[in-house]
């Protein structure tokens, strides 16, 4: 789901060098980065937001192997996961004898591997890697959790609380196809970018459950629950751009901005393209 396959050519292999060899040493790619993202662009009940926001913001990583297996070819395995970081939000009243209070909040994350084979082609100074491939991925969240709860003002006294929880999980895979570019502007430093896109087929599991609590004496049920299956189509096109700096040989460190746009990813968002971007960091050795 990254751009940490981006382009493993940097300056020290701009260099001329004999085209029969095959370097059988292996990349190792390390990426890291933070999101914004558009999933939800509002309140949903008229709530404050509390202090983690409304789910603008998150983490991914990734690692990536490439090794070369002829002069213009190589194999690649990548595997990447997203954080979405959760959003609550909360509202509370004060009244006799205690506090009630409504909550919704949501979470999610994914992941993805991917593995492919790369057409390697000069043109002038430049390197550009065709692939093609396969991905799989694993997207997980937490869809809803609404909650209706009473706290009394004397902890002797009754209290309860009622959760309608959602939760949502994919597993699909599909074909994988892009195209990579560096291109050197100096000694040291280069010019990187990637284009690629997917889709996955597979199955989707959504559960709901109803569930009280009380205190005093504490007591949990369930009081509704039920799972549904479906199978779904997920689709994902992303781009990145990048800065390369190669201080020593074999070492190169690359600072830039990716955006991912997946189709049909999270079930409860605003709108069915979910959009995420931000800048990425990634250190990239040969060994």
């Amino acid at each position: 789901m990254t751009s940490v396959g981006v382009v493993a050519a940097h300056a020290t292999e701009a260099q001329p060098a004999d085209q029969t060899v095959i370097d059988s040493r292996i990349k190792l790619a390390f990426e890291g980065s933070f999101f914004n993202n558009d999933i939800h662009d509002g309140d949903k009940l008229g709530f404050a937001p509390d202090v983690l926001g409304h789910s603008k913001g998150g983490f991914n990583g990734s690692v990536a192997l490439t090794k070369q297996i002829s002069p213009d070819m190589d194999w690649r395995l990548a595997g990447a996961f997203h954080l979405g970081r959760d959003w609550s939000e909360s509202q509370s009243e004060t009244v006799p004898g205690g506090v009630l209070k409504a909550s919704l909040s949501h979470g999610f994350d994914f992941q993805t591997v991917d593995f492919d084979l790369g057409k390697h082609v000069k043109v002038q100074t430049a390197d550009i890697r065709f692939f093609g491939g396969l991905r799989l991925l694993h997207a997980d969240q937490k869809g809803f959790d609404f909650g209706v709860s009473a706290t009394p003002s004397n902890p002797a006294d009754k209290g309860g609380s009622v959760d309608k929880i959602g939760t949502s999980e994919f597993w699909g895979i599909g074909p994988r196809a892009g195209v990579e570019a560096y291109y050197p502007i100096g000694d040291t430093w280069g010019l990187t970018g990637a284009v690629s896109g997917s889709v996955m087929w597979g199955r989707r599991t959504d559960r709901f459950a109803l569930v009280e609590k009380s205190t005093n004496p504490d007591f949990q049920e369930t009081l509704f629950e039920t799972k549904q299956h479906s199978s779904e189509t997920v689709t994902n096109v992303e781009a990145s751009a990048g800065l390369s700096w190669t201080p020593i040989a074999n070492t190169t460190f690359t600072a830039g901005y990716k955006f991912e746009q997946w189709h049909n990813l999270i079930v409860n968002a605003d709108q069915k393209n979910q959009t995420f971007d931000g800048p990425f960091l990634r250190l990239e050795v040969k060994m």
